[in-house]
């Protein structure tokens, strides 16, 4: 293999490494493929604790034929806490808190003395993964940090990073951050809110933000104009926004080879030709990630408020820890009443839903994938915020974005079956379900156009793939 471009000049390789949780793998895993698209050689890298997800996706990627790798190290977990379990309190300490290098430094040792790879001239790392910036210090490689979440989360995050005493009980009202509207507590991350002490373990990914070559988000331009041009001007920060980072048949449509290629916790049920058999605007679709658990009382609200309703759905839902089955907590009569109007599935190809013509709205738990997801699909949200940086989502697509609408919770935090039959039918049915849809394909376009050659995002991540093989050439020229 050549590991020279055109006239001898070297090729850009990039090492990316992501934190083992499917919601930062599968964005990472979409950024190697459009570096690899600009010419890069890139080499992800996973952890024993999710290789073999990530394996599930090298078939989908090979048809692309683009120069992509896998490396796996270990995670130092003992075995009996590797868990397949994404956001794993323990193992999210355990990886946060890692101080010393499980096998990279190694691994990029051996990478840069093989004779057909270009060596490793820029290592892409998860905000989670703090140590990995050591590595590259030692290694003299320039490094980038790739933000998984929006800007408005980086910017809170970036503001509270000094505090090392926060007490919510004493915060005001209402906090002001430059380049953010008015965010009450309840705005904020939930680990504000939280007593647990994970707020430290999120503030940390702010050390040293200073020092990296450059800060990539999976996020749009014109999605957070004034908090990304409010970064810029107060910082020096070098942020940009490279997203959404979406296969991009659900963008452009330009390739269709380049679908859904993501790690998943299961295999997916196809329900496009059940979707198919729905009118258009028709079908209300419920999916919280593959984190949040439910209680087995706010299955059976859910489930009241969707059999009320009277719209068609899919559900994405897996039983409450502790049920083998979903009969065992959904309310009598259930399936039997929503057979005709509903579909039930533990995992199916979320794009490829949201997508479909007759899906006329989201009801999320507004993780940041998402709500990219949906956004880019043009459908609008009902907002049900649960933890991290959920809440903060919400009050931006309601309230900022103007594409979906909060679904209210009960005094006790619950969300009642009353609450969720009320936001299907507005959806579905009403002036504001219309006027939710509008904007949100507003947004489409623009996540779309930012994509697009010339747009926001490729410009920005143009310059990065240059400034790589710049940098490769100089360190070249250094050594010969």
């Amino acid at each position: 293999m050549d590991v020279s471009g055109c006239g001898g000049r070297m090729k850009g390789h990039v090492v990316v490494i992501s934190y083992p949780a499917t919601g930062h793998t599968n964005p990472m895993l979409q950024f190697c493929k459009n570096l690899g698209a600009k010419g890069l050689v890139v080499t992800f890298v996973s952890f024993n604790i999710n290789h073999h997800k990530v394996m599930q996706a090298k078939s989908s990627l090979q048809r692309l034929k683009l120069d992509i790798r896998f490396e796996c190290i270990p995670d130092g977990l003992p075995e009996d806490r590797r868990v397949d379990s994404n956001l794993n309190p323990s193992v999210f300490k355990h990886m946060l808190g890692m101080t010393d290098d499980p096998g990279l430094e190694p691994l990029i040792r051996r990478l840069n003395a093989t004779a057909t790879s270009p060596p490793v001239c820029c290592i892409v790392f998860n905000s989670f993964l703090p140590w990995v910036r050591r590595v590259a210090n030692k290694l003299n490689i320039p490094h980038a940090l790739f933000w998984t979440q929006t800007a408005a989360i980086f910017s809170i995050y970036r503001h509270f990073q000094h505090d090392e005493e926060w007490d919510s009980s004493r915060m005001p009202e209402s906090v002001a951050i430059p380049g953010l509207p008015e965010l009450k507590l309840a705005d904020l991350p939930s680990a504000f809110r939280d007593t647990d002490g994970f707020l430290n373990h999120y503030l940390r990914q702010m050390e040293n933000i200073e020092s990296a070559s450059w800060v990539l988000a999976n996020t749009v331009y014109e999605l957070e104009r004034h908090t990304i041009d409010s970064l810029r001007s107060r910082t020096s920060i070098p942020f940009r926004a490279i997203g959404p980072c979406i296969p991009s048949t659900f963008l452009s449509g330009r390739s269709a080879d380049d679908a859904e290629v993501r790690t998943a916790p299961q295999k997916a049920v196809d329900c496009i030709e059940w979707l198919d058999s729905k009118p258009p605007l028709s079908v209300v679709y419920i999916a919280f990630g593959t984190v949040t658990d439910l209680s087995e009382e706010q299955m059976k609200e859910l489930a009241l408020g969707i059999q009320r309703s009277g719209h068609n759905f899919v559900w994405v839902v897996r039983p409450p820890p502790g049920h083998g089955r979903m009969e065992q907590v959904l309310p009598a009569g259930f399936m039997e009443a929503t057979k005709e109007r509903g579909v039930l599935v533990e995992w199916c190809e979320q794009l490829k839903v949201l997508s479909h013509p007759s899906v006329a709205a989201f009801i999320s738990h507004c993780g940041w994938n998402s709500t990219l997801d949906a956004l880019c699909c043009g459908v609008p949200v009902l907002a049900v915020g649960v933890w991290t940086d959920q809440p903060t989502n919400s009050k931006f697509v309601t309230d900022v974005w103007k594409a979906g609408m909060k679904v209210m919770r009960r005094k006790d935090g619950s969300v009642g079956a009353d609450e969720i039959e009320r936001c299907m039918r507005i959806s579905v049915e009403g002036k504001e379900g219309r006027e939710m849809r509008n904007n949100a394909l507003k947004w489409r376009e623009a996540g779309r156009g930012a994509m697009e050659e010339g747009g926001s995002s490729d410009v920005n991540l143009e310059e990065f793939v240059r400034e790589i093989v710049a940098k490769a050439n100089e360190a070249k020229k250094r050594v010969v």
